[in-house]
């Protein structure tokens, strides 16, 4: 099992549709959301998905030759003007109300589907033989534990976002902070954060320890709306 060598261009917001069309044509209008086709640019054909790190909707362009890539980031430039592009890079605060999830932050290794909110991306009723398969089973009949759930936190800023736990008023941990950051949209600190099944209930408040003060929380749902 291994990684392909492949660098990411994403081109993301409103004005994405029309600046990807004016390079690859009207047919990239026709693509449906996190799907992916071959469009060509310079004689290149690049793999390109309706997917993004962001909630505003866009594409991503999957570079194997980073010469062409790099020629291709400056065509965008050259004609970018009317878009008002710029370049930037994944905005963490839009990531989380979204509900996106980032893995190695939100979730890792540990977590299994079920706990993330993947369930209808799991068929276990299928032939096909597939690695945990018959662990997933179990889970699914047993129930799950724990579960991803957002979290709105009282204040205005946040250093270290991951693994801080998540306490009740008894002071037991009843989850752990997993990503989060100051939302102007909320006025207050928005999270992801994998919290003990019994406290998964919209409005649980909780307390959490944050720049050395403990602040008061509730759960919410992902997204967080």
């Amino acid at each position: 099992i291994f990684e392909a060598k492949i660098e990411v261009l994403a081109v993301q917001g409103p004005k994405s549709f029309k600046l990807m069309e004016k390079v690859f044509g009207n047919e990239i209008n026709n693509l449906k959301f996190f799907r992916f086709d071959f469009f060509e640019f310079n004689k290149i054909k690049y793999l390109i998905s309706k997917s993004g790190y962001s909630k505003q909707g866009g594409f991503e362009i999957h570079i194997e030759n980073s010469k062409e890539g790099l020629k291709l980031y400056d065509y965008f430039f050259e004609i970018g003007n009317e878009f008002n592009l710029k370049p930037g890079a994944p905005n963490l605060i839009e990531r989380i109300e979204g509900g996106l999830l980032s893995y190695g932050n939100d979730i890792d290794i540990g977590d299994n589907p079920y706990e993330c909110g993947f369930d209808k991306y799991v068929h276990l009723e299928s032939d096909i033989v597939f690695l945990g398969k018959e662990n997933l089973k179990k889970i699914k009949k047993e129930g799950i534990k724990k579960k991803l759930m957002g979290v709105k936190i009282e204040g205005t800023s946040i250093n270290v976002t991951h693994g801080i736990p998540i306490l009740d008023s008894d002071n037991n941990e009843i989850g752990e902070l997993r990503s989060a950051a100051f939302s102007p949209k909320f006025k207050k600190i928005v999270g992801i954060a994998m919290i003990k099944k019994d406290y998964c209930k919209f409005g649980e408040k909780f307390r959490i320890k944050l720049n050395e003060n403990f602040v008061a929380g509730e759960v919410c749902n992902l997204p967080i709306l």
